[in-house]
């Protein structure tokens, strides 16, 4: 069956999302042609909105729509941070209630295959703000990939020469699953029983 052409440039959109696959693509697709041309409308500015107004915070790299976000406002006497790979992996952090510290996103890990390299993380930004706010202790919770895994030696070897801690979470967070879907049970286990690297 021809579907016409503006239904199949959706479908590839939502497809390009990750997560999504052909069928969901499609079912999104549709349901949106179910929609009112209000609830479109709306949906479409409410995108349009997220993309121009959030940005990452110039201070710990998290999405905020403010100057700074509101971690870094009201936590700047801390003096632990937690790495994480991506924006969305603090939730579960927050969630939990078990760290009151400040947060850094790397913005990915170290992959090579995939075009990722140093330079492609924020790691001088963060050797620079451990060094200029006397940062006691670092963690590192980036996942159980071999990526993380490389990411997490190049950062100790980074900070070799600053009088920092560096931790990392416990091996309770299950090969290469992301931290954004971990419960958090789960990662109250492996936050407790980070150790050095």
């Amino acid at each position: 069956m021809h579907e016409p052409q503006s239904l199949e440039q959706l479908v590839a959109e939502f497809s390009s999302l990750p997560g999504i696959g052909a069928k969901t693509a499609r079912r999104l697709a549709y349901h949106i042609l179910t929609r009112s041309k209000e609830q479109v409308n709306r949906f479409a500015e409410r995108l349009v909105s997220a993309s121009e107004k959030v940005h990452p915070c110039p201070r710990c790299r998290l999405y905020t729509d403010e100057e700074l976000c509101p971690i870094c406002r009201t936590r700047s006497c801390a003096k632990a941070i937690c790495v994480v790979e991506k924006s969305s992996d603090v939730q579960p952090f927050e969630r939990s209630g078990i760290f009151k510290g400040l947060y850094f996103v790397l913005g990915g890990v170290l992959s090579p295959l995939d075009g990722v390299g140093p330079e492609q993380l924020h790691l001088n930004e963060l050797v620079a703000r451990v060094r200029d706010e006397n940062i006691e202790e670092l963690i590192l919770a980036l996942g159980s990939s071999p990526e993380a895994e490389s990411t997490a030696l190049l950062i100790g070897r980074l900070l070799e020469s600053l009088p920092v801690k560096c931790t990392r979470l416990a091996r309770g967070i299950p090969m290469g699953s992301d931290l954004e879907f971990v419960d958090e049970v789960t990662m109250l286990r492996a936050f407790e029983s980070r150790g050095a690297l």
